[in-house]
């Protein structure tokens, strides 16, 4: 049932990408504005959960360890932590590196291809595909000329690409930056 919700949020988050929704600039205020109630509450809680439960606490307390503490969504994400994933991103594809892009990506995981969009639903179901499958000219391309200091978040996350298409939108997943899903 999990992965049946994961793949329709997933699915939900790719739609809002292509239609251009999530870029709205009131959202992310409200988002932000919200963010300090949630953990003023929390913060007085985490003595007595910590040592049981450890996913608690550090979701109340991001400005305490960025780069260790799971992020609440795409918009609290650091522009630098960003743009090193995308680097990261960028290097698996350069190198044509399948197991390495495999490694930063969460599934299932969304691989919209023309004739047969799917949704791979473990890494082996991902490395089945192929690495002449993923690795496409296009995909090369775009991924290596996209501009880094140029990407936005929005709800569906962040899309890596020169032109827009052909893709790979990355995001926040169980508080941590990952591949969400590839636009071929």
């Amino acid at each position: 049932m999990r992965r049946h919700l994961n793949k329709m949020i997933l699915l939900a988050a790719l739609c809002l990408l292509l239609t251009g929704c999530g870029q709205d600039r009131q959202d992310e205020g409200t988002l932000h504005e919200e963010a300090p109630t949630e953990q003023s509450e929390p913060a007085e809680q985490p003595s007595a959960a910590e040592p049981d439960t450890p996913d608690i606490p550090e979701a109340g307390a991001p400005d305490a360890e960025t780069a260790q503490t799971p992020y609440e969504d795409n918009f609290s994400v650091d522009h630098a932590d960003a743009e090193a994933f995308a680097q990261k991103i960028q290097a698996a594809v350069a190198d044509k590196d399948l197991e390495g892009l495999a490694d930063l990506m969460q599934f299932p995981n969304y691989v919209g291809f023309p004739e047969d969009a799917q949704f791979v639903d473990t890494r082996e179901d991902f490395l089945a595909l192929g690495a002449d499958r993923i690795f496409t000219e296009a995909l090369l391309t775009e991924i290596s000329t996209a501009d880094l200091s140029a990407l936005e978040p929005s709800q569906a996350g962040f899309s890596l690409s020169a032109s827009g298409c052909p893709n790979i939108v990355f995001g926040v997943s169980e508080g941590q930056l990952a591949i969400v899903g590839s636009n071929y």
